[in-house]
């Protein structure tokens, strides 16, 4: 039974998830709150650059992530699209011992781990985390 409901979670989780693009607006888009919506939040200007959801829903909206809006454009004219967002908010760190130690702590505390990039092209932030505990 849990198994089951286990395998459910998980088919639901991967059936839910929505891939987003890095893309170019070609022309004035306005941006709705939903697809069912008729006046729009904003419209975003020519030349853009915003996250585009990789496929349209029934009413051929796509969904739109940019700055600190987030809604459905109807069939949004775009270029350039690409897996990798190219950001200079930070450089590619390079990783020498993966993670850095507190002094003093034989066991248990925490380990703040540097910033580094994923295989798949992520960028992982600098984080905190419990410390592996020792034999």
């Amino acid at each position: 039974m849990k198994k089951s409901l286990l395998y459910l979670v998980l088919l639901l989780s991967v059936i839910s998830c929505t891939n987003y693009y890095t893309v170019l607006l070609e022309e004035d888009t306005p941006l709705y709150p939903s697809s069912n919506s008729e006046t729009s939040t904003t419209v975003i200007p020519k030349g853009t650059q915003v996250y585009l959801s990789s496929k349209p829903n029934r009413k051929n909206y796509r969904r739109i992530k940019w700055g600190n809006y987030y809604g459905c454009a109807n069939n949004p004219q775009h270029s350039t699209y690409s897996n990798y967002t190219k950001t200079s908010s930070y450089n590619s760190p390079t990783i020498s011992s993966g993670s850095s130690y507190n002094s003093g702590s034989s066991s248990g505390g925490s380990v703040s781990v540097r910033g580094y990039t994923r295989k798949d092209g992520t960028y992982v932030r600098p984080h905190t985390r419990s410390a592996p505990r020792r034999r």
